[in-house]
């Protein structure tokens, strides 16, 4: 399986919809490590949407809910720089995440990140980086070859999530990492087709299709912030976007080739790892 199938492939709605009716069962893993619940624990049951121009996990509703918040002071964070576009800042998640961070924060202040291209964009859906050559095929981990996963209760692949690719299963984390744009109302529209047309939920195909257990009630956060459920458990969630929503947004208007690489090319110029309030 390429690396980051799941991250790669195809827009959300392609995934999900074409994905059951090809069978693609027989090729997702269940997560080898941590309690697959499908949303973080102790928040509280998200509010309603109430207007799409406005990011959710911007609101102060947001506050109540562990990943969204803002960062405290003295927090460990990333600035990754994206060429001709701006900034995205990231909390990083070095509790729940210790070897995911370090890993990143090291190959950041080791400039390994700098001047490298984005090499998936993928509508809906990610963006993903990591290597030099921009292939997402090469580049090695601090800790020489990979890693497992990192599975919190506390953390989803929500929409503005800072996840490491793998290879569709565990201890293949290396160098790549992506951040995940779906927005709440292509999670929701997913619904609809699978109930109506093919009688299935949308927990229940990500039962089936991908070992998730979201249950209706947690597919709320997803349905409120946006994210990719399918993705919890087999994928390591270690940064959240606090700013700089717009800047993933506008990268993934750009146009892609075949393999959905942005063309023409798009350049991280750095990626600086600090220390929340901080000049």
């Amino acid at each position: 399986m390429d690396r980051g199938r799941r991250t790669i492939e195809f827009s959300i709605t392609v995934l999900v919809l074409a994905a059951f009716l090809a069978g693609l069962t027989a090729c997702t893993k269940k997560p080898s490590n941590g309690t697959n619940n499908g949303t973080p624990t102790g928040t509280v049951t998200p509010t309603p949407w109430e207007d799409d121009d406005t990011e959710p996990a911007l609101l102060p509703a947001a506050q109540s809910i562990y990943q969204l918040q803002t960062p405290a002071q003295g927090e460990l964070c990333a600035e990754i720089v994206i060429d001709g576009y701006g900034s995205i800042f990231v909390r990083l998640f070095s509790e729940d995440a210790r070897k995911a961070v370090e890993n990143f924060k090291t190959l950041s202040e080791n400039g390994a990140y700098d001047g490298i291209p984005i090499n998936r964009v993928v509508g809906d859906y990610m963006m993903q980086a990591g290597d030099k050559d921009g292939l997402g095929l090469s580049g090695k981990s601090i800790y020489g070859g990979g890693f497992a996963n990192e599975i919190s209760e506390r953390l989803a692949p929500i929409r503005g999530s800072l996840c490491m690719a793998n290879l569709g299963e565990d201890s293949t984390n290396t160098i790549q990492f992506f951040f995940v744009q779906t927005k709440a109302a292509v999670v929701r529209g997913l619904k609809d087709p699978l109930d109506n047309r093919y009688n299935i939920t949308l927990s229940q195909y990500l039962k089936e299709a991908y070992g998730t257990e979201v249950t209706e009630e947690q597919l709320q956060l997803y349905e409120t912030y946006g994210g990719a459920p399918w993705l919890y458990g087999h994928n390591t969630v270690f940064g959240q976007i606090y700013e700089g929503y717009d800047v993933l947004d506008a990268v993934m208007e750009t146009k892609v080739t075949s393999k959905f690489r942005p063309n023409p090319a798009i350049l991280i110029s750095k990626v600086r790892v600090f220390h929340y309030g901080e000049k």
